[in-house]
């Protein structure tokens, strides 16, 4: 499993925690059950643990870049993806900047509505050129 895999089996298990009210346990039992690839499952465990750690933080920088829409009228899938996506540039020194954005907006265009690549992409990109380097 790739990187670019492992992270959409992330994006599915905060969907998950974020909709249907999961343990990460359960999420994870649902969205990649038994994971055999240990790099993989650590991954994708740090993406998800890093997320839910310093949701607060990452909710308030996307309200803080999304004109007229809080991170809680988001549809749950922009929401995730867009959550993922600040954790990694903000905390992932190791995943450059472009790979993420890049990433999540396939990750967009695959789950989300035909305007959610755009506007993922847009608030991201603001995101990422007023943050400081990693």
């Amino acid at each position: 499993m790739s990187r670019k895999i492992a992270r959409e089996q992330a994006f599915k298990i905060l969907v998950a925690i974020d909709v249907g009210n999961n343990t990460i346990e359960e999420a994870s039992e649902i969205v990649i059950g038994s994971l055999k690839d240990d790099d993989q499952k650590s991954f994708v465990f740090r993406e998800v643990n890093g997320v839910l750690e310093n949701l607060s933080s990452i909710d308030k920088m996307i309200n803080k870049y999304s004109e007229d829409w809080t991170v809680n009228r988001m549809a749950s899938t922009d929401r995730n993806i867009l959550r993922l996506a600040v954790y990694e540039i903000l905390n992932c020194p190791d995943i450059p900047v472009s790979v993420t954005i890049n990433e999540a907006v396939e990750i967009a265009k695959k789950y989300g509505d035909e305007n959610s690549y755009k506007f993922i992409n847009g608030l991201l990109g603001a995101i990422a050129n007023d943050c400081p380097p990693k």
